[in-house]
């Protein structure tokens, strides 16, 4: 995967936070949402009989894995536990980008599991484009998640929703994770939000579902020197796999050939087999922006992020309103006692449109918790 092994560690360890946290609350029992009405000879409008509602196990559950968290959401990842959790045996479709971690992987969780008292073959493990298609569509498959390219995910919901049967389809298919630093902000801390950008755009080469990728920034910020500085500073890293490192190089191509595009920090594109990289940032007017938003609109999954400079007294929250659509995350930074009216409504706006939305705060670096919430709408 080309993953620094500090990076593998630190993912191996919140793995296992993440099976810690589901076999709690499977031991306390609140994933059950139970519900208990007992008898009441004198409710109204008519006598009551006792009723009782909780939630049930769909059956077997289908996970494709992701590339960029080899542990995090791959073979024992989040969605295979949390399905194990409420008592659904789970089909994990392996990433071709790590095969042999997923087989090892397979192995011992599903040793784990056997030793815990579980049938044999509660969890399995297929390979394969078209392995993974046919468990899909196996009327046995009572639920699918997924995690990846909007492409992909949008090609398997529809074979989810085209079944005799429909399935509900979990997919996480991209995401721009807009951030938004307003005026007052650029003003006040403008150098410190340029550093902590460039470090969160560029953990592991970018490759993150939360990394930030589009950012509203006023115009004449006169941050270029930090982030080129910043950017510039960062130590070549290697791309999961071919197809994304090509996947990176296209997407950074086209959006730097769009008229009006400035290069703050060129940085450096997978080339022949180098697939290294250090992160790119570029700079676009709010008006060229929208006269290329078919281009410029859409995730590059790389260390990439495109500054929309948009001029003062822009209407922040209605420019959110009609440039972003479903996404994992946005961040807006503030001011100090930036508490007013405007400022409610950016973060209404992006509260609509996001589902975490970050005050001051930076995206990535996920913590893993009851209340933490890691999904939108769609895609």
């Amino acid at each position: 995967t080309a993953l620094a092994p500090g990076r593998l560690a630190g993912e191996l360890t919140r793995t296992t936070v993440q099976l810690r946290i589901l076999a709690a609350a499977v031991r306390d029992g609140r994933y059950l949402d139970a519900r208990i009405d007992h008898a009441d000879a004198d409710a109204a409008p008519a006598p009551r009989p006792d009723i009782r509602r909780y939630l049930v196990p769909v059956g077997p559950v289908l996970n494709f894995a992701a590339s960029n968290f080899p542990f995090a959401f791959s073979v024992a990842g989040g969605d295979t536990a949390s399905a194990l959790a409420v008592g659904c045996p789970v089909v994990v479709k392996a990433h071709p980008g790590h095969p042999e971690l997923s087989r090892r992987v397979a192995e011992a969780a599903s040793a784990a599991l056997v030793a815990a008292g579980l049938p044999e073959g509660t969890l399995q493990l297929v390979e394969g484009e078209e392995a993974g298609l046919a468990v899909l569509r196996d009327p046995r498959i009572r639920a699918a998640t997924f995690t990846g390219s909007l492409r992909a995910g949008r090609f398997l919901a529809d074979v989810a929703a085209a079944r005799p049967d429909p399935i509900p389809f979990f997919g996480e298919l991209g995401s721009v994770n807009p951030v938004v630093i307003t005026e007052r902000a650029a003003a006040e801390r403008g150098e410190d939000i340029a550093s902590a950008l460039v470090a969160s755009a560029a953990g592991s080469a970018g490759q993150l579902c939360t990394a930030p990728g589009i950012v509203l920034i006023p115009a004449g910020h006169g941050l270029d020197p930090v982030l080129a500085e910043e950017a510039g500073a960062v130590a070549p890293h290697g791309m999961l796999n071919p197809r994304i490192a090509e996947g990176y190089a296209g997407g950074r191509a086209a959006a730097i050939a769009v008229d009006g595009v400035r290069l703050v920090a060129e940085g450096r594109a997978p080339a022949g087999d180098d697939g290294s990289v250090t992160p790119t940032v570029a700079a676009v007017s709010l008006a060229d922006f929208e006269a290329a938003a078919d281009v410029l609109r859409h995730e590059v999954f790389g260390p990439f992020a495109l500054l929309v400079e948009y001029p003062a007294g822009t209407d922040l929250a209605a420019l959110a309103a009609c440039t972003f659509q479903g996404e994992l995350t946005a961040s807006v930074h503030l001011g100090a006692e930036e508490a007013d009216p405007a400022a409610a409504e950016l973060i209404r706006v992006l509260a609509a449109r996001a589902g975490r939305v970050l005050v001051d705060a930076w995206p990535t670096g996920v913590s893993v918790t009851d209340a933490q919430q890691h999904g939108g709408p769609w895609p």
